[in-house]
């Protein structure tokens, strides 16, 4: 594989089958000294294949770049943009929980030049999934998520 992200640091690979579609991922080689000859604590990387490959290794991760790069997919594409999220798990009163309800914000409580907005699911047990998510490009220093 002989691709490092930090040095030491081994680097995966996507894997393509001969039609293009991706076939899994390589994983790199552990336990290599800085001179690039195996240590004492070696590891040999593998190949993952797989029905369907699922990459979540944020925004802007090693193997994402990759497949962006290979099936273009930032063409005809707004630039990429970042924001913070926050949740929280909470109980709540039995009386007030209604499970499946799902309420999304757009904006509220932002300021009209920020984007974002809120969240909250209502879970099993009286439990609430409440969140906040704001975009990074928010020009107020004082803006506190």
């Amino acid at each position: 594989l002989g691709v490092e992200i930090f040095p030491g640091f081994p680097a995966a690979e996507v894997l393509y089958n001969e039609d293009g579609s991706v076939k899994g991922v390589a994983t790199g080689n552990m336990g290599v000294k800085r001179d690039g000859e195996p240590g004492p604590d070696f590891q040999l990387g593998m190949e993952l294949h797989a029905k369907y490959t699922f990459f979540a290794e944020g925004a802007r991760g090693h193997l994402g770049r990759q497949l962006m790069a290979k099936y273009d997919l930032q063409k005809d594409s707004d630039p990429q943009t970042y924001g913070i999220g926050i949740k929280e798990l909470w109980e709540i009163d039995p009386a007030k929980h209604q499970p499946g309800l799902v309420i999304h914000t757009a904006g509220w409580p932002l300021d009209n030049d920020v984007y974002g907005g809120s969240f909250l699911y209502h879970l099993e047990n009286n439990q609430v999934a409440v969140g906040y998510v704001v975009g990074l490009s928010y020009q107020n220093p004082y803006l506190s998520p």
